[in-house]
């Protein structure tokens, strides 16, 4: 459930973001770019399972920070990571919102989407964390399906010339446009352990993670591959949603004038598993930090804690709507502010996790690998 969470939720970044941006990068090369992610990638999943290993039953990647660093530290840190959370399932909603706004109903104010985006997010954050699991489960294999097929119509008529030829002068722009994709799954690795404390301890965690990210590497550059070679690389550039207008303009008899809101519809799917985890992981690594319990059970909306997931969902929700509120100050967030800010928090979140654990000697046998 855990992987389907991450799979759900790693498709919005990785279809509003790379494609336009790594053509702007790195040209006919761009579809190189998430591969090139790839080593990062694996450096971050590293140093989760690293810190993971010290994971009791029951807990956590929060509950492992306190262990590690104190509840001085460790507070602080997780303070500081909940604080960015919520600024992420803020950039989330409004970046939802503008798909609508863009896609299917131009000029229409974008409050109402985010408000019913943040309604469905806090009612997942404030119940079980096996129950966004299981409709991530439900969302993959709608996604997975409705992927298969733009893959498959969009490399049928895409132009190769688009994509080669590609030389050694494009090393040095690849590796410029690697860091997003190295950031969207190093936000996932991360985010993910923060909702495990309901999860039993399993051996195998580094092999599951380094396939895991293989395969949504390989699978962002045919995303990027597919929208490229429908384009060109300078057309793909200034297009705001790339992915989107892509599988705007696919032709299929009889349904092509709607296809996109279906497909636009389908991602919903993922806005709403990659806001739910921001909220759920933000509320309950604050729930630890003020030493309250990560998971409240009992009834009471608001009781043992509960009214953190609220003001994080308010919070959220009141961020998005303020938020850029021109389209080029949602891309100047989109490809510049948030993908920088998300590499930064996760290094100042794992850095002095991972030197804390490795400093406290090997791990004992039983636990997660």
């Amino acid at each position: 459930q855990l992987s389907a969470v991450a799979f759900v939720a790693a498709l919005t970044p990785s279809t509003r973001l790379l494609p336009g941006y790594c053509a702007a990068v790195s040209g006919r090369a761009a579809w190189l770019c998430p591969l090139a992610a790839l080593p990062g990638a694996l450096l971050i999943a590293a140093c989760v399972c690293a810190v993971m290993r010290r994971r009791s039953p029951g807990e956590g990647l929060a509950a492992v920070a306190l262990k590690l660093l104190g509840r001085p530290l460790g507070g602080a840190l997780l303070a500081a990571y909940s604080l960015w959370l919520v600024f992420y399932a803020a950039f989330s909603l409004r970046s939802a919102s503008s798909r609508f706004t863009v896609a299917i109903y131009p000029g229409t104010a974008p409050w109402p989407f985010i408000a019913v985006g943040a309604a469905m997010s806090l009612a997942a954050a404030l119940g079980k964390v096996r129950a966004l699991g299981r409709s991530a489960e439900i969302f993959k294999a709608l996604l997975v399906l409705a992927l298969a097929l733009i893959l498959a119509m969009g490399f049928a008529q895409l132009d190769a010339g688009a994509l080669a030829p590609v030389t050694a002068e494009d090393a040095l722009p690849v590796l410029r446009g690697a860091p997003p994709a190295m950031g969207i799954l190093g936000l996932l690795l991360v985010n993910t352990a923060f909702i495990e404390s309901d999860a039993p301890l399993r051996p195998g965690r580094w092999a599951a993670s380094a396939r895991w990210c293989a395969l949504m590497a390989l699978l962002c550059s045919l995303i990027v591959a597919v929208t490229l070679g429908s384009f060109g690389a300078e057309l793909t550039a200034h297009f705001d949603l790339p992915f989107f207008t892509f599988v705007k303009n696919i032709s299929v008899s009889g349904i092509a004038e709607r296809l996109e809101a279906l497909i636009t519809a389908f991602w919903v799917f993922s806005d709403f598993v990659m806001c739910s985890l921001a909220l759920t992981a933000a509320s309950g690594a604050l729930r630890l930090a003020f030493a309250l319990p990560e998971r409240p059970e009992g009834e009471g909306l608001f009781s043992r804690g509960r009214w953190l997931t609220w003001l994080c969902a308010a919070a959220a929700a009141l961020t998005a709507s303020l938020m850029a509120p021109t389209d080029f100050a949602l891309a100047l967030y989109s490809e510049r502010i948030v993908p920088a800010l998300n590499l930064a928090m996760v290094a100042l979140l794992l850095v002095p996790l991972t030197l804390a654990a490795l400093l406290r000697g090997p791990a004992p046998p039983a636990r997660s690998l």
